[in-house]
């Protein structure tokens, strides 16, 4: 239902949506602190914030992912895995991945009080750590594992937890899997709209990034994008504040995640009870995560983006589009999970068999399919056919909707495939032991997901003694 014609220009959602954009300054006006701390990690504020504010909520889910999954202020601190390392991880499943947008973004990303780009010139080798002497056992553990956990249908074995056991303690671990995890939700989000990139950005990937045969692709077309890139150059981007603006920006910040994250309890307990309400069970990944502000965050993801009816989606509709997603990433655990809330919200076993599959019919609900077969895999192959297609049944702030919930599967994927589990939930096991056989869902998950904790606690043990 967008106006704009897409049978003409740039190949793009975010060409499509262009003209429906949030201005710059109207963001700083309504999220000066946000936007202030994203422009001194990154040195520019991201054209993607002016898209997710298309749906407020998705602003939201961005602000709220970024902080808590990057370890902010701790990892700056340098109280947790070292900036280094948090950027390394989250350009190199950028890479793996195939998103050109977020690449060139994690490749600078610092610290926040140092400001951007103090790893570029070791990120720029990263993809042949062998052809160096920057990166050490522990950084190549990383690494492997940061390619692995990036594929589409993931790529993560026993052997890169244990590599990452030898190196890291079970916290700095879990700081490594968040960033990447977080990447799952950015990667999926950028690529499958076709973000810009900035002007800023794209002058050091080609400084640093191009001899790795690092291209901007779809992420900048001159042809189309000359305009934005021309603005970008009268942007304050690249300024970092000083002592007193960045101390403002600190508390401002601790604000708006305090009035974002108000519909979430505080304490773990009670993150878990409002957990088995809204989504009829407790998923495993709750429990796992260490770090309480991650598992607050989690549950804003589920209680507030999928199981909600605000907006523009159904509730069983959020959940079969990640089910098919997740069918698409050959993720057994969480195509049972979102096909139970699908399920629970409404939808027939029926239903999410045929959303499984294209078709001719084309509607509201199966353009929304389509989207999510081409938005899941890795890298997003959004074509001109599935522009059209939204653009003809979905409103802007729909289009945004349905690419935060893509984009939430992005994220569970990764942290899923790096914990796996080797029995479902026993609300979960039920369901598959009576729908399991129509949906393609197995008896167990994952075969080996006990074994892999075992073994990675016994080779910690070992390095101990």
């Amino acid at each position: 239902m967008i106006e704009t014609p897409t049978t003409a220009g740039k190949e793009t959602l975010e060409y499509a949506l262009r003209p429906h954009a949030v201005p710059r300054s109207v963001l700083v006006e309504r999220y000066r602190p946000v936007m202030m701390m994203v422009r001194q990690i990154l040195g520019v504020v991201p054209h993607a914030m002016s898209y997710f504010e298309i749906y407020p909520p998705a602003f939201k889910t961005y602000s709220v992912l970024v902080p808590s999954f990057l370890d902010i202020p701790r990892c700056d601190l340098g109280r947790g895995i070292s900036p280094d390392l948090r950027s390394l991880v989250l350009y190199i499943a950028s890479r793996s991945y195939g998103c050109s947008y977020c690449s060139a973004h994690a490749a600078g990303v610092g610290t926040v009080f140092r400001g951007p780009g103090g790893s570029l010139e070791r990120n720029k080798e990263a993809l042949d750590p062998g052809a160096c002497e920057l990166f050490d056992p522990a950084d190549i553990a990383a690494i492997n594992y940061a390619t692995a956990v990036a594929k589409i249908p993931a790529e993560v074995r026993l052997s890169h937890r244990l590599e990452l056991a030898r190196h890291f303690s079970e916290e700095h671990e879990e700081s490594i899997v968040l960033a990447a995890t977080l990447m799952g939700f950015l990667n999926c989000a950028m690529d499958s709209l076709g973000m810009v990139l900035e002007w800023h950005v794209i002058e050091n990937a080609r400084k640093y990034l191009e001899p790795s045969e690092w291209t901007p692709n779809k992420n900048f077309v001159p042809e189309y994008d000359a305009d934005i890139i021309e603005a970008d150059k009268q942007s304050d981007d690249g300024e970092t504040l000083g002592p007193l603006a960045l101390a403002r920006t600190m508390a401002g910040i601790i604000a708006y995640d305090r009035g974002a994250l108000a519909a979430i309890p505080g304490r773990p307990v009670k993150v878990y009870d409002q957990i088995r309400e809204v989504m009829g069970f407790l998923p495993y990944y709750f429990e796992r995560v260490e770090r309480v502000s991650t598992k607050r965050v989690l549950a804003h993801c589920m209680v507030e983006q999928i199981h909600t009816s605000d907006g523009k989606i159904a509730v069983w509709l959020r959940n079969a589009l990640d089910f098919v997603a997740a069918k698409q990433a050959k993720n057994n655990l969480l195509a049972a999970h979102f096909a139970y809330g699908a399920v629970r919200a409404g939808a027939s076993v029926t239903r999410l068999v045929e959303a499984m599959e294209p078709s001719d019919e084309l509607g509201r609900e199966q353009a929304a399919f389509n989207f999510a077969r081409v938005a899941a895999i890795a890298p997003a192959e959004v074509s001109r056919k599935e522009i059209e297609d939204l653009t003809k049944f979905w409103t802007p702030e729909g289009i945004i909707e349905l690419v935060v919930t893509l984009s939430i599967h992005g994220l569970l994927n990764r942290y899923t495939s790096s914990y796996p589990r080797d029995s479902y939930e026993p609300e979960i096991e039920a369901f598959v032991a009576e729908h399991g056989k129509a949906l393609g869902l197995p008896p167990t998950p994952n075969s080996e997901g006990s074994r892999w904790d075992e073994a990675a606690a016994k080779v910690r043990l070992s390095a101990k003694r």
